[in-house]
This record gives C-alpha cells, sequence and structure tokens, in this order.
C-alpha cells in the first residue's frame, strides 16, 4: 500500500534466447521499474547488462 492505494509487482524472467530479442519487448509497455540482475561471481553477466539489456530497456 502507498498513500492508502494498492500497490502492483509483477516480476517476470524474460528470455535471453535471440529467437525472443523481437518479441521480448512486446512485454515492456506501461513498465514503471526495470530490475536488472548480474552474477558478482561472473564477469561477463555484466558485460552482458551493460551491452545488452540496459540498451534495450532505457
Amino acid at each position: 500500500m502507498l498513500d492508502g492505494k494498492p500497490i502492483s509487482l509483477n516480476i517476470w524472467d524474460t528470455a535471453e534466447s535471440e529467437d525472443y530479442d523481437r518479441m521480448r519487448p512486446l512485454s515492456y509497455p506501461d513498465t514503471d521499474v526495470f530490475l536488472l540482475a548480474f552474477s558478482v561471481v561472473s564477469p561477463s553477466s555484466l558485460e552482458h547488462i551493460q551491452s545488452k539489456w540496459y540498451p534495450e530497456v532505457s
């Protein structure tokens, strides 16, 4: 609740496969927040956030 109003939170784990590159953005309209997560033990996962995911959602 925020200011007495219910808040809806939906978390979607979108597919990373290139097969879904064109379809994935269809789930983005009316999205207010994106959460991008990466593995602290895998530097390549951070690089992927910077090179693929951030540009796609920004």
